[in-house]
């Protein structure tokens, strides 16, 4: 931190304050991610899997008659919570309650992973729900990460490859398929991955994809929670470059509104790549 300070040591004391404020509150940030998926499609058992902490449930989030069960997990004091949204598989038919619901969680929201069953006929239920939550609640395509679980059951089944973990030449293909029907059918804004949870098949590029899908003041406190077998250099460099921008925004706000001589703000704006650089390789401390 003193090399931290030594590029603010020109500030004045309360302007520094209001950097370290911001600073600690950007360390600090508990992201929450919403997970939305029928019954079965094994949300439970990918998060798991993708964390080094299991899923200790919390409460019930209601709205109206409709609930919404939430999750946390913690490590070394950064808190991660999972809120499980209902509304796929059930009828949609008393929007107001969902309506309800959603309203008061979306903006708690950083981003929603989707999960579908990669051997699944019918999407039409995740689709009514995807386009109720996109038209009618406002919530941006930007905001949903989608992911096919279960590859590992996508037909023909039996040549799974329990050696290597991984689907079969004419299991890829098929693979291939669903997830350009879940790009026709969603219109996603991010990668479609094929994963299994089970045989922990593609969960690296999901947890890279996840981070870099992340909005930046959340992606620092997601990485710290995954199983260290996916925080790789990628996820790494992606949070750390999300926290540096983070950082640079702080700086842009404090030049933006805080009423500086004008020396004072040319030397902040002069000095604002060294803060972020030094923001940056003191990353892994943090996190």
């Amino acid at each position: 931190m003193k090399q931290l300070e030594s590029h603010l040591s020109f500030l004045p004391e309360k302007t520094k304050k209001m950097f370290f404020s911001a600073f600690n509150n950007l360390i600090c940030y508990s992201p929450t991610i919403g997970v939305m998926g029928k019954t079965g499609t094994g949300k439970s058992s990918l998060i798991n899997a993708l964390f080094q902490s299991p899923l200790s449930s919390v409460s019930d989030v209601s709205g109206c008659t409709r609930q919404a069960q939430r999750f946390s997990m913690s490590m070394n004091d950064h808190a991660l919570t999972f809120i499980d949204l209902p509304g796929v598989g059930e009828s949609l038919e008393r929007d107001k309650e969902y309506h309800s619901l959603y309203r008061n969680l979306l903006p708690e929201l950083d981003l929603i992973i989707w999960v579908l069953k990669a051997d699944d006929r019918a999407w039409s239920s995740d689709e009514q729900c995807y386009h109720f939550l996109t038209e009618q609640c406002g919530y941006h395509r930007n905001r949903f990460l989608f992911v096919l679980n279960q590859a590992d059951k996508i037909e023909p089944c039996r040549q799974w490859d329990e050696q290597r973990h991984q689907p079969s030449d004419e299991q890829a293909a098929n693979l291939a398929l669903k997830q350009q029907a879940v790009i026709t059918a969603f219109k996603p804004y991010h990668t479609v991955i094929g994963v299994s949870a089970i045989e922990n098949f593609q969960l690296t590029a999901l947890a890279e994809k996840l981070i870099q899908a992340l909005p930046a003041q959340a992606s620092s406190g997601v990485a710290r929670q995954l199983n260290t077998t996916y925080r790789t250099a990628t996820v790494e460099t992606s949070a750390r470059d999300g926290f540096g921008q983070c950082v640079s925004d702080i700086v842009d706000t404090l030049i933006d509104i805080v009423p500086l001589p004008a020396l004072i703000k040319n030397t902040l704006s002069t000095v604002k790549n060294s803060i972020v650089s030094a923001t940056k390789s003191l990353w892994g401390l943090f996190f």
